[in-house]
């Protein structure tokens, strides 16, 4: 395979052709399924394209894969407060975009598993560096926001991020008050990627579900309780 990667590369010319060993999803929880891939992507891609794209606070986003359309509302609220997003590793991004990850400013990552490793690839190999944020939950985002703003240390962001989040509050805080009428004393239980568990825990904490009455093991390994998250023993 390698080799045939090798030769199409050549024969076209412009077209970047590449492969990596990968049998699937493999691995501890998958993790090596993606590492193979994402490592690659870093090889062969990253660091392509050197144009620096307009912007004072220049952003990536790993760890987001838009699986519900997260990056959509997420890419909103950046734009509201001033800030470019170079590439997002890799819901709602494009070749290009991983081609120009390396212009940033600044990683943020918000899967914590999957995608650290590529977060210090960036950081020894372009010094980009790298903090953690959680979008899961209008609080967490919020408490986010304000940790990049204070990275960057930089008044006029400040007080853009500190509108948005005044702004939005409000919708936010409605729609919650209006589920909780149907969710109070209600029992949940969540099923997600192992490394993701941990993102519910400060929603789960200030919503109305109770605890489920005993702990409960989820296929990922996590154990998960509606009050709280635990990582499973290895």
């Amino acid at each position: 395979m390698h080799a045939v990667a090798r030769e199409m590369k050549e024969k076209f010319g412009d077209c970047n052709v590449f492969g990596f060993s990968c049998e699937g999803y493999k691995g501890v929880s998958q993790s090596r399924g993606t590492t193979l891939p994402t490592t690659a992507f870093f090889k062969h891609v990253v660091g392509l394209d050197d144009t620096v794209k307009e912007g004072k606070f220049k952003i990536n986003l790993l760890g987001e894969y838009n699986i519900g359309g997260d990056a959509f509302e997420i890419e909103r609220i950046f734009e509201d407060c001033g800030l470019t997003l170079i590439s997002t590793f890799s819901g709602n991004s494009s070749y290009d975009y991983f081609a120009n990850s390396h212009t940033a400013d600044l990683n943020l990552i918000m899967c914590h598993r999957s995608i650290n490793y590529v977060a210090e690839m960036m950081e020894t190999k372009f010094g980009i560096p790298w903090i953690k944020i959680n979008f899961i939950g209008a609080e967490a985002t919020a408490k986010s926001l304000r940790k990049i703003a204070n990275y960057f240390d930089d008044p006029e962001l400040t007080e853009k991020v500190e509108a948005v989040i005044a702004r939005e509050m409000p919708a936010v805080k409605a729609a919650a008050a209006e589920a909780k009428t149907r969710c109070q004393g209600k029992t949940a239980m969540l099923f997600v990627g192992g490394s993701r568990a941990h993102h519910y825990q400060e929603l789960f904490g200030k919503s109305v579900w109770k605890p489920l009455p005993r702990a409960m093991s989820s296929p990922t390994g996590t154990i998960t309780k509606a009050g709280g998250f635990y990582p499973a023993s290895r």
